[in-house]
C-alpha cells in the first residue's frame, strides 16, 4: 500500500464537509488506491468512480452498486461548505477558473463544478447555485510511462502527441515522462519545461508528484503565453504541456518547435476519428514536428497505450502506418503491426 496515496486522498478530502469526510476516511484502502473520482450531487447521492466505474458511498462507509436508503446523500449546504472551503473562503480569488468551471486544489487536484451561468447581458459573470462537484484524484505513478520510453523514445527524444478520453491517464503519463527525461532515463538528465496552466500536473504545494532534477515548471499562465516564456527565458530543451485545445495554443507550438523545442502534448479525444476533426492537431501535424500520436485505452485501463499512429495515419487515414501494443492490442510493452 503506497502512503503517498493514503496521504493524497485524505488531503483532498479534508476540503469535503466533515459528515461525508469522516465516512470517506475509513474507506477501504485498496477503494483509495483505486478510486478515480468522488461526485458530490445536491440531494442525490455520493458516487465514488474507480476503473471498474460507477457505486455509491453507504452510511457505513463502504461502496454499494445498489442505490437504496443505506447511501449517502450530500446536502445542498454540504455542496456550498465544500466549495467555499476548496475556494479558502475566497470565491473571487477562484473567480476565473471558477468561470471555466473548475477548481483545482494546491496539490493539483481539479474539482469539475456545475451549476447556473450568471450573464451581463451576453456575457457569463459568475456562476451560482453550485449543485454538482466532480472530485478527480491525482496520480503520480513511477514507470506508467515505460512503454513509451521502450518504444517512441528508444532512438532519441522525438515531440509526441498522447491523445485520450477523460481519466485516460494523460495527465498522469506527462507527470512521469517529466520525471523521467529530467532524471537521465534516456542516458542524458534533459532540460524540461513544463507548462502548468491549471497548476495540476506539478503544483507548488502539497504533491507527491517528483519533478526530477532539470524540471522547470512555469504556473497560471494561458498555454500560449507559457510556452512563449518558456522558449524565450528558460531555453529547454522538451516543453510539456496538457490538454492542447485551440489554434491559438498550436500557434506557438509551431513557433516553439522552429525554434529547435521538441514538444510532448496532451490532447482529449475519443477516438482516431475525433482526432482527425481536431483543426489544431492537424496543423501541428503537418508542420513536421510530429511525428507519432500514442492513442490511450480509456479509463478501465489508465495510462496503458492502444496504438500508436503516425502523422500520416491521422492526416491521410493510412490505418496500414498504425501501432498497436501487447498480443490484444492493449497492455504490452511491444510494439508490434497492428491488423
Amino acid at each position: 500500500m503506497s502512503k503517498d496515496v493514503i496521504n493524497e486522498f485524505n488531503y483532498i478530502i479534508s476540503f469535503i464537509s466533515p459528515r461525508i469526510r469522516s465516512l470517506l476516511k475509513d474507506l477501504n484502502e485498496q477503494l483509495i488506491v483505486e478510486l478515480q473520482e468522488i461526485r458530490m450531487r445536491a440531494n442525490r447521492p455520493v458516487v465514488l468512480v474507480t476503473r471498474s466505474g460507477s457505486s455509491f458511498l453507504t452510511q457505513n462507509s463502504k461502496s454499494t452498486l445498489i442505490l437504496s436508503g443505506n447511501c449517502v446523500t450530500a446536502t445542498e449546504n454540504e455542496i456550498v461548505d465544500t466549495v467555499n472551503k476548496m475556494c479558502g473562503y475566497s470565491m473571487h480569488s477562484h473567480f476565473e477558473d471558477i468561470l471555466n468551471g473548475y477548481v483545482t486544489l494546491p496539490n493539483g487536484a481539479r474539482v469539475g463544478l456545475c451549476g447556473t451561468a450568471v450573464y451581463d447581458k451576453t456575457e457569463v459573470k459568475s456562476l451560482k447555485d453550485i449543485s454538482s462537484l466532480n472530485i478527480r484524484i491525482p496520480r503520480f505513478e513511477k514507470g506508467c510511462s515505460d512503454a513509451l520510453f521502450d518504444s517512441v523514445f528508444s532512438d532519441g527524444i522525438e515531440s509526441l502527441i498522447i491523445a485520450g478520453s477523460p481519466s485516460s491517464g494523460k495527465t498522469t503519463l506527462l507527470k512521469d515522462i517529466a520525471y523521467q527525461l529530467s532524471s537521465g532515463r534516456t542516458g542524458k538528465y534533459h532540460k524540461v519545461c513544463v507548462v502548468d496552466e491549471r497548476k495540476e500536473l506539478f503544483p507548488a504545494k502539497n504533491s507527491t508528484a517528483d519533478l526530477g532534477p532539470n524540471t522547470d515548471v512555469i504556473y497560471g499562465f494561458p498555454k500560449q503565453t507559457g510556452i512563449s516564456i518558456a522558449v524565450r527565458t528558460m531555453s529547454p530543451d522538451i516543453i510539456i504541456c496538457d490538454e492542447i485545445g485551440n489554434t491559438e495554443e498550436a500557434v506557438q507550438i509551431f513557433e516553439g518547435l522552429n525554434s529547435g523545442v521538441r514538444f510532448l502534448l496532451s490532447v482529449h479525444c475519443d477516438s482516431l476519428e475525433e482526432l482527425r476533426n481536431k483543426k489544431f492537431i492537424k496543423m501541428l501535424l503537418k508542420s513536421g514536428g510530429f511525428n507519432r500520436v500514442a492513442i490511450l485505452c480509456g479509463s478501465y485501463a489508465p495510462c496503458k497505450i492502444e496504438r500508436i499512429v503516425n502523422s500520416d495515419a491521422v492526416l491521410y487515414e493510412k490505418h496500414s502506418d498504425s501501432y498497436a501494443f501487447g498480443d490484444r492490442g492493449l497492455f504490452g510493452n511491444t510494439v508490434r503491426k497492428a491488423n
